[in-house]
């Protein structure tokens, strides 16, 4: 753990050379980060017989973009320095530290408010934080668990999507972490949401954006899908406990789904006593997945043979479990946390179109906020949205990309969203036809020419 209370006024102050070299470092990455990964920067390795291989698919990254060797000469800095990353001035500034990296939008800064108010007070009048020493604030937004110590700093909700950042400090150094395509740390947590509109539990992974301040410290945003919070389904989960103790078949339809779920709207202000269980980093240099066969072995085997030779291997091996030991590290918790939050309405617009195709799918609105936009499908039969698959481009014509694990939702940074074109497009001739075509010129008049239903929405 960083020494954060040790030197406390009478801190060393770091030189120009090194500010000036950390200014150098942090441009380059904000430079960087939202470029694509070099092509050949991920491989896939899996084995011969791929019409089989299922679950069984691993991936290693191979080199490094110029952010992650920007982040590197960074920490390289910080580690000849390590008091200079304690007195950053962490506490209600993660959004904007992060401005520019977030892969679903920007400006956070401008929305975003402190968890822990008194100390960002504390911190911009130039006093000490509340509560415990260092810079990451007061006991009820920091909880330490076995020598690791986590920080809530700032919160944003949409009503659509809820924005989080922390600070993960470990008394021991970080292991070496894979970068992902945007040259960030490939970090996710482990979670437990109770939120007080929904009286059942939700448990989550939630992959993080951020990055390493130094060896022994992360700074990093998660974000939450509230239209995936917003649902009550424990009726049907007891039904299916019930029919499961009496040895009944209990088939779910979409009849079923409107009688024993339930839809919550998001009020504009809730608790959420959220649960970190876990913190889990991919390994930058994974364990090799191996049967102890060789391909050729592998290639001559039935399907029957080779699925439980696999089986075998996972099982093993540790490997069928999430985290393991060949591809993670991980911290076990947990981190528990009552956070007091403020849904903002009065920048989200909804465009409603209600409009059905003659096969009974359609759309039913478009809700944009400041950083994503969510369309809302509508079908005469529920059971029809696994047909489809929704498609959003921008007003210049250009695929507006999926953000977090719905595809109903985009990001609308580096997008024109005065005007959207929104497509359902067969879902198999989506995957299988068109998906391929997405980054052409042309795409427009492709999905104008194909999908299954569009409509055109306008946005202030």
């Amino acid at each position: 753990m960083l020494e954060q209370g040790k030197w406390k006024d009478g801190a060393p102050v770091p030189s120009k050379e090194f500010h000036d070299r950390f200014e150098e470092s942090l441009k380059l990455i904000e430079k960087k980060a939202g470029e694509k990964a070099p092509a050949g920067a991920e491989i896939i390795r899996m084995n011969r017989k791929t019409k089989r291989r299922g679950r069984h698919l691993k991936k290693a990254v191979v080199g490094c973009t110029a952010a992650a060797a920007a982040m590197a000469v960074f920490i390289g800095a910080c580690y000849q320095n390590p008091v200079w990353a304690s007195n950053l001035p962490l506490i209600g500034h993660i959004f904007e530290r992060m401005e520019g990296q977030l892969s679903f939008g920007e400006d956070y800064k401008d929305y975003a408010e402190p968890l822990d108010k008194e100390a960002a007070q504390n911190r911009e009048g130039g006093g000490q934080d509340s509560g415990d020493e260092g810079n990451t604030g007061a006991g009820a937004f920091r909880q330490t668990v076995g020598g690791t110590t986590v920080t809530m700093s700032e919160s944003y909700c949409s009503g659509s999507a809820l924005y989080l950042s922390l600070i993960i400090e470990s008394e021991e150094p970080f292991q070496d972490t894979r970068l992902d395509g945007n040259g960030q740390p490939s970090i996710s947590v482990k979670t437990k949401e109770n939120y007080s509109f929904n009286p059942q539990e939700q448990n989550d992974l939630v992959y993080l954006e951020g990055e390493f301040l130094d060896k022994n410290t992360y700074t990093g945003v998660m974000r939450i899908d509230l239209n995936m919070k917003n649902t009550d389904d424990s009726g049907l989960q007891a039904k299916q406990a019930e029919a499961e103790a009496n040895g009944e078949e209990f088939i779910v339809d979409a009849e079923v789904l409107d009688q024993y779920s339930t839809k919550i709207e998001i009020p504009e202000q809730f608790t959420l006593n959220l649960d970190i269980s876990q913190i889990i980093g991919d390994l930058a240099d994974p364990d090799t997945f191996s049967t102890g066969y060789t391909a050729e072995e592998l290639e001559a085997m039935s399907d029957e043979e080779w699925n439980r030779v696999m089986t075998e291997a996972e099982d093993e091996g540790g490997w069928d479990s999430f985290p393991n030991s060949h591809e993670n590290w991980w911290m076990d918790g947990s981190w528990q946390f009552e956070l007091n939050i403020n849904a903002d309405y009065s920048r989200t617009q909804t465009a409603e179109v209600n409009e059905m195709n003659e096969d009974g799918a359609g759309i039913a609105s478009v809700v944009k906020t400041p950083f994503e936009i969510t369309v809302n499908e509508s079908y005469d039969d529920k059971t029809k949205r696994a047909d489809y698959f929704p498609v959003i481009l921008d007003a210049q014509g250009k695929v507006m990309d999926v953000t977090g694990g719905s595809v109903n939702t985009v990001s609308v940074k580096n997008h024109d969203t005065s005007t959207v074109y929104v497509y359902l497009c067969d879902y198999d001739e989506y995957m299988d036809e068109l998906k391929g075509s997405r980054n052409e010129d042309g795409f427009k008049t492709l999905m104008d020419e194909r999908a299954k239903f569009a409509a055109e929405v306008h946005f202030d």
